[in-house]
């Protein structure tokens, strides 16, 4: 990874560049705490619980 990590503050998605890879938005922040890692969304309870659909990284909370 090149460039400083920044989550997406609509569905909190780690990604380093202008967009979320997941939902396209571009309202990311580079302040965020916590880090959940996903890896595999169909056994994972958490994802479940939050409505992740892809596996990757996530903030916990996003400023």
């Amino acid at each position: 990874m090149s460039g400083k990590p920044r989550a997406c503050r609509n569905c909190k998605r780690i990604v380093v560049g202008k967009s979320c890879d997941v939902c396209g938005s571009t309202n990311l922040s580079s302040s965020f705490s916590g880090l959940l890692l996903i890896l595999d969304v169909e056994k994972s309870r958490i994802a479940k619980e939050l409505g992740i659909r892809k596996s990757g990284r996530y903030a916990v909370k996003v400023d």
